[in-house]
């Protein structure tokens, strides 16, 4: 199947079978938009974007992107509980299997040593992102309320102006208002 020239992932079994995808560059993802660097189309129960695979040390990291299983060798993968799978493995997304070829100088191989995301981090991150969607929906929330203040304020201020100038009772009773609280504040001033 593999050429031997970098890592794969070959469909198995399924609608695709014998489909082989090349490993050049990490992270990528399975689903059935034709963007995901393994585009599993012609099975129905896989999402658009299904799986997120990272590289580990001699293997990859599969961790479950949507609400739809991810099985890694028999186990159910996660969204904060990955799953690793080195070669000969098998990931399995919808009805399709995949089988991981890892060659001696692929990319798993060349990861000795890379610091990769753990499921702790991952989560972490998680919530960092949704933390931070939360408080932009907030300022977003707070804008729109003072922007309609502010649209509030001016029609208040508008129909005040109005009230004044047009309804002498409104004026006597502004006028009055300022006498006393003008009188009050310099009680308190003691002048």
């Amino acid at each position: 199947m593999n050429a031997g020239i970098t890592d794969a992932f070959v469909v198995i079994n399924g609608p695709e079978d014998g489909a082989e995808f090349p490993v050049v560059r990490a992270p990528l993802r399975i689903g059935q938009d034709i963007a995901c660097e393994i585009p599993v189309r012609l099975d129905s129960d896989v999402r658009p974007v299904h799986a997120l695979v990272t590289t580990v040390s001699d293997g990859y990291r599969v961790r479950q992107l949507d609400a739809a299983p991810v099985y890694v060798n028999g186990k159910r993968a996660g969204m904060f509980r990955s799953r690793i799978v080195r070669s000969g493995g098998i990931v399995q997304v919808g009805h399709t299997q995949l089988a991981v070829e890892c060659v001696p100088d692929g990319l798993a191989a060349r990861s000795h040593g890379i610091v990769s995301e753990t499921d702790l981090g991952w989560l972490m991150e998680g919530i960092v992102r949704i933390l931070a969607r939360s408080a932009m929906g907030t300022v977003r929330l707070l804008f729109g309320f003072l922007g309609k203040l502010r649209t509030n304020a001016l029609l208040v201020a508008a129909i005040l102006i109005a009230l004044y100038f047009f309804v002498p009772s409104f004026r006597d009773r502004v006028a009055w208002a300022a006498w006393h609280a003008t009188h009050y504040v310099r009680m308190l001033l003691g002048r």
